[in-house]
């Protein structure tokens, strides 16, 4: 067998044999886990192999399914903070079999350390040089347009993919979308062009933790709700929760704008594209129970957040969603 040897930086390599995690490291795709391992495809340049590969205690073996090749890759821990990988492999088209061997090679010392846990070195993943899975262009979408369809494609994603977003909205870049992709426990990068930016979304988790958030919700706390919309994270859960589009309006000076909403509960947002303003407020019964404004400067809250709406002027939609 033809081998290369590689070290990685990281205290363990368990999660490295978590292949519904970690498939993407080694050119797999299509998993489908069976008793004795997985069926799956090893992308060889434009082509597509099915293999069967086994995690084994100490690495994985991806095998052609009619046995013309096989790859070992072997962990072995060298130190608290070094881990030695063997790649081997034996098999017809040796020079693909090289070609492969070495892509694995180079993304597991780029990129595994992306998805071990337990990390004491500096994190210099580049996600950016990943080729995206899917593109997902929200540009002239007004909020809450973008974080909508982020959260569903994120939650239709599968571990490792890479999402790439396009956005022109100025209060999606600063505020919403990197919020929702931390709810999602996702890592991102951000690359910006002449008049729109890139997302770059390393998918680790297609579902969000938020049963805090849920209960105030159902239960409507006011007083906690209004503590809670202080934080980003609060806020960006709204755009994730309240998904239903009720109604939109326009409006071009919010001096005598009454917001008002048939639904019991709604969250209304609005964010015009290239003003880098976003307003967001909840109400329930015809009452703002809290408000919310982020500008490029500072954060306003409540009766700060509707006396700086009042000053702003210009056409923009006021958007209503509700739960049903």
């Amino acid at each position: 067998m033809i081998e290369e040897t590689t070290l990685i930086y990281a205290e363990d390599f368990k999660s490295l044999l978590d292949l519904e995690n970690s498939y993407k490291l080694y050119k797999l795709s299509n998993i489908k886990k069976l008793d004795f391992g997985y069926i799956c495809y090893l992308t060889i340049f434009r082509l597509k192999v099915e293999c069967i590969c086994k995690p084994r205690k100490d690495g994985l073996d991806i095998i052609e399914k009619n046995g013309r090749f096989i790859i070992n890759i072997t962990f072995q821990k060298e130190s608290e903070e070094r881990i030695n990988v063997k790649i081997s492999y034996r098999g017809i088209l040796e020079k693909l079999l090289s070609s492969i061997a070495n892509s694995i090679r180079k993304n597991l010392e780029e990129y595994s350390k992306y998805l071990i846990g337990k990390q004491k070195v500096e994190n210099n993943l580049r996600i950016s040089t990943l080729k995206p899975d899917k593109v997902v262009d929200l540009r002239g979408e007004e909020c809450p347009v973008p974080e909508i369809t982020l959260k569903r494609e994120l939650m239709k994603a599968n571990r490792g993919e890479i999402i790439e977003a396009l956005t022109d909205n100025p209060a999606a870049v600063a505020h919403t979308i990197p919020e929702i992709i931390k709810l999602f426990n996702c890592r991102y990068e951000v690359l910006k062009y002449e008049d729109y930016v890139s997302f770059r979304i390393l998918v680790l988790s297609n579902t969000i933790n938020t049963d805090e958030y849920v209960k105030v919700i159902k239960e409507f706390n006011e007083a906690r709700i209004r503590e809670l919309i202080r934080d980003k994270k609060f806020m960006s859960f709204l755009y994730t929760y309240f998904v239903k589009f009720h109604k939109v309006e326009k409006v071009n000076d919010f001096k005598n704008y009454r917001f008002n909403c048939e639904k019991d509960i709604c969250l209304v947002s609005s964010a015009p594209l290239g003003r880098g303003w976003l307003f967001t407020g909840l109400i329930k019964s015809n009452k703002m129970v809290c408000a919310r404004i982020d500008t490029e400067n500072e954060t306003l809250l409540d009766y700060q957040a509707l006396e700086c709406l009042k000053k702003l002027a210009g056409e923009t939609n006021v958007m209503y969603l509700s739960l049903d």
